[in-house]
């Protein structure tokens, strides 16, 4: 058995005392506090047992309003596109950044929101940020057709997950990085890698093989941290420490119920309040919702329940953006 590694030799450390990512004794990438992957007997046991929200599902709507922005890519004030789901588009200091493209169904699971832009729209783009290697998040056809659009776009990831985006026929650049690894990048963006509580699997005996993350990403305006897929967990609150001023934390909200299911791998719209402050951060942009149908609440349900835990709670710092519509910094 080839062993993972564990971090990436050239890439500096931003935390004292840590040497690289811990391995099990199956050699498997770990989160820092307990695994977030279930078994196939509970995947079963949800995938057979009854959903009480089902009759919601039927006609379900997105309450996601979409903005069509074609020239998405002209400007480069410093900004912020939701694209969907977790794709985002970021510029700073005239770069643009795109987190874990999606432009497309996913599989079997339709797009309940458009894209705001023809595909062909995303060029210019700098690098590309890609958090793990689930389908909702790493979409083999859509990156391909982002890097043929942009092959000198740097993908910054984690580690192991080159030898996926070579299988692809991806000739772009590639920079893997272990936890609280800060990338080697040419530009005034600053961007380290850090942990998530989640997990990875494509196929059948791949399971963890491949490192999860999420992103700070600090330009010479903003602190961004981009919480890519992830359930509560030790990391916000050391997240917080490592780099205080949070100015935006991006959190998700969807793909939530069942919770006895979900809740270790993808933050509700109660448990993202909770990350939220635990980041100390000053603005909170939730996502992971009102794009694809992923889980048992009906598609409108996340946004629902975040805005009344907003009113009952005298939350005002949340930024609900609508997609295509660019937030300026």
């Amino acid at each position: 058995m080839q062993k993972l590694p564990t971090h990436n030799p050239s890439l500096s450390f931003i935390k004292e005392n840590w040497s690289g990512n811990i391995l099990n004794e199956k050699q498997q990438y770990i989160n820092l506090d307990g695994p977030a992957e279930k078994s196939f007997a509970e995947l079963l046991k949800w995938q057979t047992e009854k959903n009480p929200l089902k009759p919601a599902k039927k006609k379900q709507q997105t309450t996601v309003d979409v903005v069509t922005n074609h020239h998405i890519t002209s400007n480069r004030e410093d900004g912020v596109v939701w694209l969907g789901h977790a794709s985002f588009l970021f510029t700073l200091s005239g770069k643009h950044f795109i987190t874990d493209p999606v432009l497309y169904n996913v599989g079997p699971v339709k797009r309940f929101t458009p894209l705001p832009c023809d595909v062909d729209a995303l060029k210019q783009i700098d690098f590309i940020l890609l958090s793990h290697n689930h389908r909702d998040h790493c979409d083999q056809k859509s990156m391909q057709q982002l890097c043929a659009l942009n092959p000198s776009a740097i993908i910054l990831t984690g580690l192991n997950i080159t030898s996926l985006l070579r299988s692809w026929k991806i000739t772009n650049p590639i920079i893997e990085a272990g936890w609280y690894q800060h990338y080697n990048i040419e530009t005034d963006v600053a961007i380290t890698h850090l942990p998530a509580k989640h997990w990875n699997r494509r196929g059948l005996a791949d399971i963890n093989n491949m490192l999860w993350g999420s992103f700070m990403i600090e330009g010479s305006k903003q602190k961004i941290y981009f919480g890519a897929d992830s359930g509560l967990g030790i990391h916000f609150a050391e997240i917080a420490q490592l780099f205080p001023g949070i100015d935006i934390a991006i959190l998700g909200i969807g793909a939530y119920k069942p919770e006895w299911f979900m809740a270790s791998a993808h933050t509700s719209p109660a448990d993202a309040l909770v990350a939220f402050a635990q980041l100390k951060a000053k603005q909170f942009i939730p996502m992971h919702h009102g794009t694809f149908d992923l889980s048992d609440e009906p598609i409108f349900y996340p946004k629902q329940e975040l805005l009344l835990l907003q009113e009952k709670s005298g939350i005002t710092a949340v930024e609900h953006l609508s997609i295509g519509n660019k937030m300026e910094f």
